[in-house]
């Protein structure tokens, strides 16, 4: 997998050689943050270089982040080179987009997993795309697909399997994702679990394009609520969360939210004595 081609340039003859992913995709400023580069693409943009990928038949894969996963790459050099890896990176949460407008560098929007999650199912269904669902509680994954064919009866349903499963089970997991002939993969694991099992295995799973999910089957099977809408536009879906699992969550964003800011100050600065 080749990272996407940020910079609106021409690219020489060598580069465009090596650029077999980039090169079908719609060019794409970027915004750096703790040496992420973040692609600055509407929703709609996204989508439409996902169908770009999609189209080329090989296995790619994007990531979204938002705070707690820039900070988790500042110290899992695994988990960073999995992200520059990607086809796509986009901002999963509003703290970042706040971030990008301190450098100069404001990205478009928020482009959040669930909800290229549920317009990449509606685009599967239109168009005729195989799907496998990865990950959550068994009867999290169950419900969600269950509601999903409801939603879109033409949905084509390659298989699900919960997120619940060992190291020894894994390669009987990949073969049944191999076997349905799956174009899409989503994976509901959490960070970053989700990002480093996609990394190892997309390629043998045969599926076109990988996007690691989050809580999104949770959410959507109504096993937890997400924000109401009002304070996802104003960027507190983290309290949301925060407020409803106070002792799961605390951790997360109190203590994360501010090594976030501490990165982002760091990076504000060492830009600033450079200048």
């Amino acid at each position: 997998m080749q990272p996407l081609n940020k910079e609106i340039q021409p690219a020489t003859k060598t580069e465009n050689e090596s650029l077999s992913a980039a090169s079908c995709l719609l060019p794409s400023a970027y915004c750096t943050i703790a040496g992420i580069d973040i692609n600055n693409l509407s929703q709609d943009e996204a989508i439409e270089n996902i169908g770009r990928l999609i189209a080329k038949n090989e296995p790619h894969y994007m990531v979204v982040v938002n705070a707690a996963k820039v900070v988790t790459a500042t110290r899992d050099s695994e988990l960073k080179r999995i992200i520059s890896n990607a086809d796509l990176v986009t901002a999963d949460g509003m703290s970042v987009v706040w971030a990008s407008r301190l450098f100069g560098r404001p990205l478009k929007e928020r482009v959040t997993g669930i909800d290229l999650f549920a317009r990449l199912i509606a685009t599967a269904a239109a168009k005729n795309l195989r799907v496998y669902f990865l990950g959550a509680r068994d009867e999290a994954v169950k419900k969600v697909v269950e509601m999903l064919k409801t939603q879109h009866p033409t949905l084509q349903v390659a298989g699900s399997h919960h997120g619940y499963f060992t190291d020894s089970e894994n390669p009987a997991i990949v073969e049944d994702i191999k076997s349905s002939r799956a174009d899409l993969l989503f994976v509901a694991m959490g960070s970053p679990k989700q990002e480093k099992w996609i990394a190892a295995n997309v390629e043998k799973t045969g599926a076109r394009f990988a996007l690691g999910v989050g809580g999104s089957f949770d959410h959507l099977s109504g096993a937890v609520r997400r924000a109401p809408l009002w304070m996802q536009n104003a960027g507190l879906e983290w309290l949301h969360r925060l407020m409803s699992e106070p002792r799961r969550m605390w951790r997360r964003y109190l203590i994360g939210n501010s090594q976030f800011i501490w990165v982002v100050v760091k990076q504000f600065f060492s830009r600033k004595s450079r200048a």
